[in-house]
């Protein structure tokens, strides 16, 4: 007959497939790069790779938000503070880690 020692508590599988949205902001600013540079149209009377660029920022802070959003609502802050108590009991500490409130 075997025994566990210690069995682990049942976890909740999060899906986490739209952290491929994250690429996004590469492919923007690197890979569509050579296509930009020759586009004579001038809006704000910017260079457009320049224009390019400000609006790649700018999509990709709305992207950084989304996936928070998304990682939120996986319960992926739930999963990380499960991992700190652990980290935190493993190490003899209370369960809330020393300096966060």
């Amino acid at each position: 007959m075997k025994s566990d020692s210690h069995t682990a508590a049942p976890t909740r599988v999060i899906r986490r497939g739209h952290l491929w949205l994250l690429t996004l902001p590469f492919v923007w600013q690197l890979g569509m790069a050579p296509f930009v540079n020759d586009v004579s149209y001038k809006p704000f009377g910017l260079p457009f790779p320049m224009a390019w660029q400000m609006a790649g920022v700018i999509l990709s802070a709305v992207l950084f938000a989304l996936v928070f959003e998304l990682d939120r609502r996986a319960g992926v802050q739930d999963e990380e503070e499960a991992f700190m108590a652990a980290i935190a009991a493993s190490e003899g500490a209370p369960a809330q880690l020393k300096g966060h409130a």
